[in-house]
């Protein structure tokens, strides 16, 4: 459910775009809003947990996340909309800290590939079969459906929770009153300055925040540095197969955002398709990863982390490369074709990656670690859709359209497949960032104590 919210709008915007009239740069914040407040919060929560005890805050989530959905489907304007989506968040980030950690809490280390594998699908199961709901919601019911749907969904999760999952005894070395507070804030608004400044990179003080952000990096980490009980123990990243990992994590969630934000709208303006079937036609990727993710799991419970990692992350540079030269009206059939091998490339990389993050640190390290894996995850995801949103403004400066044509020109088709091609020339080399940073940890990583 959190992670189908992360991508149920995507098929949504051009109709939110005809309904507020809005550009694309304005229209992303209602998904970059909800990425945005879940990875200012996912460190925090992920400690909170360790204090109060992870199943209760893990129900407490839910209630969050169902209650910012009934808002976000009341809501009478887009802004309204953005801030009821950053409510959402708040339950999103408190459920998303705590599911790695519950799984790697359950199973042993022999059978974690496969447990992390089976999650992989139901984090493919949200994500990607939140634009093909999201369309058939949209075109039969509205956009507002697309949030009501959560209701039911939450109250039945609510319910499973409780009879379900197991309670686990919370940290006696946390303490609620000692976390960092005043770091869980700094590091929200290094994190807006960041979003901020890159969803108005163009403009004067969307510059002046990206470099802002820079100095109040640096205050953060030695504000860190120094705290006995940090935010985030700055520790954890001088074990290089976790820090590299996390890049390469980083770079396959950009990855992936590039065809959620952006095919919407191709196969909206050069195949004319209404927004019922532009979710239907993002369903190949969703079954490829939802069949292949279980067999990545077991495939790296049997080899180890490269193998399947690399082979997912090249799948996806290839379907990039086929995007970049994908025609203006090319038939649907490729489309699918593309998709299908995005999906299993995600399918084979994420299992993988996600075990070779949680395998590089001690067991006691394992809620951190979760915390840590899912703000990459959803900072990625943020970053991707700014970052795409960027390159379609990038390209069409290039061709001396400006930043953000009108939308209601009659060329506004052509001028978005020029942009379309130049994101994806440039998700190759993100590709290569991922591929070249995926890191297998020492078979006895997990057992050695981390330096302090």
């Amino acid at each position: 459910m959190v992670n189908l919210d992360a991508s149920v709008v995507n098929v949504a915007l051009p109709v939110l775009q005809h309904r507020f009239a809005l550009p694309i740069e304005t229209l992303q914040w209602v998904i970059t809003a909800y990425l945005l407040v879940i990875t200012g919060l996912l460190p925090i929560t992920g400690r909170v947990a360790d204090a109060l005890g992870r199943r209760e805050v893990f129900l407490a989530g839910i209630g969050f996340f169902v209650a910012g959905s009934l808002f976000s489907a009341l809501a009478p304007s887009f802004l309204v909309l953005v801030l009821a989506r950053g409510f959402q968040a708040l339950g999103g980030a408190t459920i998303m800290a705590n599911v790695m950690a519950i799984i790697v809490q359950i199973f042993p280390l022999e059978q974690r590939g496969q447990a992390l594998g089976m999650i992989g699908s139901v984090v493919a199961a949200g994500t990607l079969a939140g634009p093909p709901l999201g369309g058939i919601l949209t075109a039969w019911l509205g956009w507002r459906s697309i949030f009501w749907i959560n209701l039911p969904v939450g109250l039945w999760g609510l319910w499973g929770s409780w009879h379900y999952i197991p309670r686990f005894t919370p940290d006696p070395g946390t303490v609620l009153r000692d976390l960092d507070w005043l770091g869980a804030a700094w590091f929200m608004v290094l994190t807006s300055l960041l979003q901020f400044g890159l969803s108005d990179w163009h403009r004067v003080w969307g510059a002046a925040l990206l470099v802002l952000d820079i100095p109040a990096s640096y205050g953060f980490i030695r504000w860190e540095a120094r705290r006995s009980e940090p935010l985030i123990p700055l520790g954890v990243f001088r074990i290089q197969p976790f820090s590299r990992n996390l890049i390469s994590g980083m770079a396959y969630w950009v990855l992936m955002m590039f065809p959620a934000f952006l095919l919407p709208f191709y196969l909206h303006y050069e195949l004319g398709l209404a927004p019922g079937l532009i979710g239907l036609s993002l369903v190949p990727q969703a079954l490829a990863m939802i069949v292949v993710s279980p067999l990545g799991g077991r495939w790296l419970d049997q080899v180890g982390v490269l193998w399947p990692g690399r082979l997912g992350m090249a799948m996806l540079m290839i379907a990039d490369a086929l995007f970049l030269i994908l025609p203006r009206h090319a038939p649907l059939w490729s489309v699918w074709a593309i998709l299908l091998l995005v999906g299993a490339g995600a399918g084979l990389y994420s299992s993988p990656n996600n075990a070779a993050v949680l395998n590089s640190v001690s067991r006691s390290q394992t809620g951190l670690a979760s915390s840590i894996l899912a703000t990459q995850r959803n900072l990625g995801r943020a970053v991707g859709v700014a970052l795409a949103s960027i390159l379609l403004s990038l390209t069409w400066m290039l061709h001396g359209l400006g930043p953000t044509p009108n939308q209601s020109a009659l060329l506004y088709p052509l001028w978005f497949w020029w942009g379309f091609r130049g994101a994806f020339a440039a998700a190759l080399v993100v590709g290569m960032v991922g591929l070249v940073t995926l890191t297998a940890p020492p078979p006895d990583a997990g057992q050695k104590p981390t330096a302090p």
